[in-house]
């Protein structure tokens, strides 16, 4: 662990972010990419902390285009950053497979940043690797591209955020990446690797709160993207569709699948709860406007992942006898 060697597959946003802390921990970095994309991501780059209000800069790190480049070394760890869609693309698929093919007859563990329906079994499939090294792990970070032309907060730099290629802002819980436990010890090894970087930490979840916080976000997401993405309160105070949102979040919450966590959290997690839920996370990513990021994010960047895994909910919930009346009117509302 005295310099371990972390790939990232994908040097979008989420890869800038997560690498960038992961060098500070003196991990050796490597991003892989696209065909032909190697010189949009020479180093150095600027990326702009909107906690600290300052411009950090990040080199030190390797990028390739193809896993031929990386034959017969060594990696600890491997973070996919591709989205539950993304992955699911023929390109993403070949590149799980590539990435199963390199690590194959090491003990890398593999974390994956996307979410879907069954996803975790796609990646085992594809990348060709057993159950415990491979875990779900996310960004706790909010993370954007500097163009993406994001209001300026109050009082920030915005000639700094002007110079940066990716922008980042920390909950106040400092917790820079979560891993859901499904294996405690390459869990552990992951945090111990990150924790070293000082600034950002590493939170846990469990599997049953995550597959179950995982389920049903999406249909958050949803009604906000129908409301036009205005602050959080707003969506809230739009009665019929807040209920619409609460109520088939409920049917996804409460699919055999979730068992009695999901009971549980869909008897909770009702208007007001789930209300308080988001407006306390907006509160959290101060000073960035989290939905203005939220517009970027998962109203273009991710919107195919997150519909994808509604419409797979709604097929589920109809196969075992369920209406999920909710779940498809919020579908049929999407812009």
């Amino acid at each position: 662990m005295s310099k371990p060697a972390v790939l990232i597959v994908g040097a979008g946003a989420v890869g800038h972010a997560l690498g960038y802390h992961l060098h500070l921990a003196g991990a050796d970095v490597t991003f892989l990419v696209r065909p032909g994309r190697v010189p949009a991501f020479t180093a150095p780059r600027q990326l702009y902390d909107y906690n600290d209000d300052v411009l950090k800069t990040f080199d030190g790190y390797r990028t390739v285009d193809g896993t031929a480049e990386l034959d017969g070394q060594a990696f600890a760890f491997v973070v996919v950053t591709l989205d539950g869609h993304a992955s699911r693309t023929d390109q993403g698929t070949a590149t799980l497979r590539a990435v199963g093919e390199l690590i194959s007859g090491t003990d890398a563990v593999v974390l994956m940043d996307g979410i879907g329906v069954d996803l975790r079994a796609f990646y085992r499939e594809t990348l060709g690797i057993p159950d415990e090294r491979l875990l779900h792990g996310f960004l706790g970070m909010l993370a954007h591209q500097g163009s993406a032309g994001l209001p300026v907060p109050a009082g920030a730099d915005a000639a700094a955020i002007a110079a940066a290629e990716i922008c980042y802002v920390h909950p106040s819980s400092r917790i820079g990446f979560t891993i859901v436990r499904t294996h405690p010890v390459a869990a552990k090894r992951f945090a111990a690797l990150y924790d070293r970087s000082k600034v950002s930490r590493c939170g846990f979840m469990s599997p049953k709160i995550a597959d179950v916080v995982g389920s049903a976000v999406f249909t958050i997401y949803a009604a906000w993207d129908i409301a036009g993405w205005p602050p959080i309160g707003t969506v809230v105070a739009d009665r019929e569709l807040w209920s619409l949102a609460c109520r088939a979040q409920r049917e996804i919450l409460t699919l055999p699948r979730n068992r009695a966590v999901g009971k549980v959290a869909g008897a909770l997690l009702g208007p007001r709860l789930t209300a308080a839920i988001h407006q306390g996370q907006q509160k959290q990513m101060l000073p960035l406007d989290t939905a203005a990021f939220n517009r970027f994010h998962h109203g273009g960047k991710v919107k195919a992942q997150d519909t994808r895994v509604l419409r797979d909910f709604a097929a589920e919930g109809e196969r075992l006898g369920r209406p999920m009346t909710a779940l498809r009117e919020l579908l049929s509302r999407i812009p």
